[in-house]
This record gives C-alpha cells, structure tokens and sequence, in this order.
C-alpha cells in the first residue's frame, strides 16, 4: 500500500477558546504544523512529547491503578500518557481530539482513524492519498446513528 502522509496543524484549545473571549491575542494561540503518517491501524492522534510540551496541552490523568494509559503495539503493550485540548486541521476539515503521547525518536506523528472517522477522510491506497470521503461529494458527513443510516452534513 504505501505510506500515506499529510500535514496537519494542532492547536491549543483552551488558547482558542481564551482568543475567542478576548482574553488571549490570536497571535499568541500555541499551534504547530507538521507532517503526520496516516496510520488507520493507530486510535488515536499522536505526538511526541515535544510537540504536546509546545503545544502546551493538559494531560488527561491516570486511568485506573495504570499511572499511563495502556497501548497495543507490534512490540506488545505499553504505557502511553493521553493529552487533552487539541483542535486538529487536516486540509481545512477540523475537529477536536486528545492526542496520545509517543516516543521521540523513530515513530512519526499519526493520524488514528478517531481523527479520520471524525474528518470524514479515507486513505486511497492506489494514489497513496488521504481523500475526502467520495461517498459524501466533497462535504464532510458525520455519522450520527450508525444502525438507522442518519447523517448530518456541513
């Protein structure tokens, strides 16, 4: 298949939520953009802690007696810290998410499919291309009850 990669642009909710009542200049919102892999085998956003540190993001706390939250990777489970107060851009689609932490070294920012289902993209495996979702023409459709088949269209 190929690797798919793609820029996106994280920010800061609460920084945007603060601009947004006038108590934070829009300059001073903390966003990056960078490449990302599109991973659908991945859950979540992911980024190393450099990017969340820059970003400034809260971290969401410890599930359970886990001090980390738990992850599935080919190497077997680890322990992953989940970030949240992100807003997401991927070809001018947004939504918000919590972003999971990974390693610094070796392993690109991912895009989960939580990201993907929430865009409305799919990957085109022959293109190797992250695509709007051709079902929808062009317009980004979320699937509101799954099992009765309505949608809501923006």
């Amino acid at each position: 298949m190929g690797r798919v990669m793609t820029m996106i642009k994280v920010e800061n909710l609460g920084d945007i939520l603060l601009a947004e009542r006038n108590q934070l200049d829009l300059k001073e919102i903390r966003s990056i953009e960078l490449p990302a892999l599109v991973d659908t085998g991945a859950t979540m956003l992911c980024l190393p802690q450099k990017e969340i540190s820059a970003l400034g993001l809260s971290y969401l706390g410890d599930r359970g007696a886990e001090p980390a939250w738990r992850a599935t990777t080919a190497t077997g489970p680890v322990g992953r810290k989940v970030f949240q107060g992100a807003r997401l851009t991927i070809m001018e689609r947004t939504c918000t998410i919590d972003v999971m932490e990974i390693p610094e070294k070796g392993i690109p920012a991912l895009v989960g499919y939580i990201a993907l289902e929430n865009l409305d993209f799919q990957v085109d495996p022959k293109k190797q291309a992250l695509i709007p979702n051709p079902e929808h023409g062009g317009k980004m459709v979320m699937d509101l009850f799954m099992n009765c088949g309505m949608r809501i269209a923006e």
